[in-house]
């Protein structure tokens, strides 16, 4: 994903999906969901990710 950076990181990715929603509904930032995990052996985790542009933004609504 050229250009993304990740801004934050989870183990099960709930938490994360509910920043996804504030960062669009606060500044309108796309964000994505991804998760990293083996399922099998329950390792990884979950990652946020917002363009670079947006970052700092996002950094800072997210750690509100």
């Amino acid at each position: 994903m050229k250009d993304w950076v990740k801004i934050a990181e989870s183990r099960t990715g709930i938490d994360l999906e509910m920043d996804k929603a504030l960062l669009w509904e606060q500044a309108e930032i796309r964000a994505v969901v991804l998760n990293q995990k083996v399922s099998a052996y329950d390792l990884g985790n979950w990652e946020l990710y917002v363009h670079a542009d947006d970052a700092s933004e996002a950094r800072t609504l997210v750690l509100k």
